[in-house]
């Protein structure tokens, strides 16, 4: 379809995607596609990503009609090229569209006044033709010819690459990385795009076998190799066996082709060579990417160091006593176990469910340690809001996220430059979320002959990042463990943590009561319906804040988070005319929704929530959100940062890991297949403080609890730690045997 641009609808800056009008005479567009006349045409909208927006140029659009149910018949757009008409016209409006720099409309028109129609194949073939024109010298050529070349090449990579989804900013990356040579580097060599951040394998993939790429190219191999470890460290794993990597190589890189490209061979060698240059450790049958397999090793030495650290050690029964009759607390020999663990060791671990008192053994252990030392004290979690709760329960203020007490500026933000912590003793509640990336930041910012507590339930999910840390220290056997298995909280709300344990251990039947409900029902469709109907109840004498749907699935079906977010809103904060939205890609958000931050920033912690509370348009005429936060903190949010934003009536049982709410409720399918385990169970469960409400089919609630299949994650934290102990003793033992000599 060829057409012109009209005006800007949208367009999302971090990511793109666009909706314009244009104008089109093309006699082909659907009648229902035909916004309003317009001249001898009409205006169609078109959405896509990156599209065109310059009023002089002709473009030729390609892609389908789709029909929206809100906005009518749209173009989908897959790929656009401009079209420099041979006119007078066409060729001035080119050159002076902003496209080329260092032309101007005055430039232009005495450019088309000296060569004419020829004047495309003059700036082409002979540029320095140009020098004829007045106010062009060598270096204005320089620029023009730098200029013309790159839109060029802009043009024709958007052209062929639109179909796969790329956005224009990945584009001018390619020219960074490739220069005027990149359209002819992709033809002939694809697979380099995966040296380019941002580039995954199996888009570069589809884009080569449409240029029929050589499909052993160590390059793309490699490529392969790459996507399978990262692929393996989002499930968790910080290595793959060599068979096994081998194995899912073979069938990456050969698949849905006539005949086998890559044989094992083949990988064996690119293997070989990533080996060489140290992007892959090979160690036994073990393959890791470099940096987990540093993180690991040097998280295994920083941790043993510790454990041999000569920290004053202590006993503390007469303080415990003290502490117990000054906080009206009355420990359990359990709990009395894991304060005295706690100054008898440099490094020390306390695990246990909800209700099991490990808040009440912190407290006596800051009591305690203010009495004998009156050391600084650090505490963290991994997220925002357990830190906060972790302050409000002990009444600490200096409670933290890690990466704000680290000093990291983001998920994946780590620096080689950083001080260590002042804090001689130093605690960490929820440990069983800090995975390997960020226990390697930890125990790399911890001075010598500091005390260290871990803090954390061993039964709930392993972190969502790479490894299996909190299980890894627990199991190493070198670092004392106090399991509080007994729970204490109050009566009232006793179902939730007895059936908590229950759905651990295995054992009996659920105990269900005004605390503890389970709602029967079948199918996603009818769940999500009932779902809606007791939401709507408990928001009845409930704020939106205390009440919150948790659900396995993200995307699948009406009972996962993003459908049920979508009606959820309708009863809480509807559509109406006085509520402004802003669009970010696909989603869009309104005016008073509750939403949940799913990266961490500065004064904002990843699971942090919060309410939109406007939206407004700044100096510049830019669109920005403004979002209050819990603890009344109001930040201000571009479009783009509006990406780490998403609503949050209903969210996954991952995302609510370190936190609490009054009442959970909780979709739980046949539907869910392979979510049906009992670790996400129990973390579901245990994220109620007084009601939990299961609704859906108890065949699947049952198929969970008798499904442990926790799956044990590639790591081998615990053996390097025994191993770096047992070397570092022998060390030690040594060294003492010299000093003895040199004094007899």
């Amino acid at each position: 379809m060829k057409c012109r641009f009209q005006s800007k609808i949208f367009q999302n800056e971090a990511n793109g995607y666009t909706i314009a009008a244009y104008w089109t005479a093309d006699p082909s567009i659907p009648n229902e596609a035909r916004k309003k006349p317009a001249g001898n045409g009409f205006i169609i909208t078109a959405v896509g990503n990156d599209l065109p927006m310059i009023k002089n140029l002709t473009y030729e659009l390609t892609g389908y009609w789709v029909n929206n149910p809100k906005y009518g018949t749209q173009f989908e757009v897959e790929a656009h090229m401009e079209i420099v008409k041979r006119t007078k016209e066409g060729i001035i409006g080119y050159l002076s569209s902003g496209a080329i720099r260092g032309i101007g409309e005055k430039t232009a028109q005495a450019i088309f006044d000296r060569f004419g129609l020829d004047t495309l194949e003059i700036m082409e073939q002979h540029p320095e033709e140009l020098l004829a024109i007045r106010g062009i010298n060598e270096k204005k050529l320089d620029e023009i010819k730098s200029a013309y070349s790159e839109n060029q090449c802009f043009r024709e990579l958007m052209t062929f690459l639109a179909p796969y989804k790329i956005t224009s900013s990945q584009v001018k990356k390619i020219l960074l990385e490739f220069g005027s040579m990149a359209p002819e580097i992709i033809r002939q060599r694809p697979y380099k795009l995966c040296e380019i951040k941002g580039f995954g394998f199996l888009t570069v993939d589809k884009i080569a076998k449409k240029f029929n790429a050589n499909l052993n190219d160590p390059i793309r191999i490699a490529g392969g190799i790459s996507y399978l470890m990262k692929k393996a460290a989002s499930e968790g794993d910080l290595y793959l066996y060599q068979k096994s990597l081998i194995s899912k190589a073979l069938e990456l890189l050969n698949a849905e082709l006539p005949q086998q490209a890559v044989n094992e061979r083949q990988i064996q060698r690119v293997l070989y060579q990533l080996a060489l240059q140290r992007d892959l450790i090979v160690e036994g049958n073990r393959i890791y990417e470099y940096g987990f397999y540093e993180m690991e090793r040097e998280t295994a030495k920083m941790l043993v160091a510790h454990l041999l650290d000569k920290v004053p050690l202590y006993n503390v029964e007469k303080e415990l006593e003290e502490a117990q009759q000054v906080l009206n607390i009355r420990l359990s020999e359990a709990q009395a176990k894991a304060v005295r663990m706690t100054f008898a060791h440099p490094v020390s671990i306390i695990t246990g469910g909800p209700g099991t008192g490990k808040t009440t053994v912190l407290k006596v252990i800051l009591y305690i340690q203010k009495q004998l030392c009156d050391d600084q004290v650090q505490l963290m979690a991994p997220t925002g809001r357990a830190a906060r709760r972790m302050a409000e329960s002990t009444g600490e203020e200096n409670a933290s996220t890690m990466h704000s007490a680290l000093g990291l500026a983001g998920d994946d933000e780590f620096n080689e430059d950083f001080e260590y912590l002042d804090a001689n003793f130093l605690c960490v509640d929820e440990f069983s979320m800090v995975d390997m990336r960020l226990a390697y930041e930890f125990f790399r910012h911890i001075k010598r002959n500091v005390r260290i507590l871990c803090i954390g339930d061993a039964d709930q999910l392993p972190s969502v990042g790479p490894g299996e840390v909190f299980r890894q220290l627990i199991e190493c056997g070198l670092i004392p463990v106090t399991v509080l298995d007994l729970v204490y909280r109050q009566a009232e709300h006793i179902r939730i943590y007895e059936n908590a344990q229950r759905i651990k251990d295995n054992t009996g039947a659920l105990h269900t009561g005004d605390d503890f409900q389970i709602l029967e029902c079948s199918g996603a469709e009818e769940t999500a319906a009932l779902v809606q109907k007791v939401f709507r109840q408990e928001l009845q004498d409930k704020s939106i804040d205390d009440v919150q749907v948790l659900t396995p699935y993200r995307k699948r079906g009406a009972a996962s988070v993003n459908e049920l977010n979508q009606v959820l809103r309708e009863i809480v904060n509807p559509q109406d005319s006085r509520k402004r939205t802003m669009t970010v890609g696909k989603r869009k958000f309104r005016e008073g929704d509750k939403i949940i931050q799913t990266k961490n920033r500065d004064l904002v912690s990843n699971g942090d929530m919060g309410i939109i509370r406007q939206f407004f348009l700044d100096e510049e005429g830019r669109k920005k959100a403004k979002l209050l936060f819990s603890d009344e903190r109001e930040m201000i949010y571009s479009a783009e940062d509006m990406d780490e934003v998403e609503l949050a009536y209903a969210t996954t049982v991952h995302k609510s890991q370190g936190s609490e709410y009054p009442v959970v409720i909780l979709p739980w399918i046949k539907g869910f297949y392979t979510m049906l385990k009992r670790p996400i169970l129990y973390t579901a469960v245990t994220r109620a403080k007084e009601k939990l409400i299961i609704v859906g089919e108890q065949a699947a609630l049952y198929q969970a609890i008798r499904t442990d299949n926790r799956g044990m994650r590639n790591t081998i934290l615990a053996k390097r730690i025994v191993a770096e102990y047992h070397t570092a003793t022998e060390n030690v033992q040594e060294t003492d045997c010299e000093q003895l000599k040199l004094a007899i």
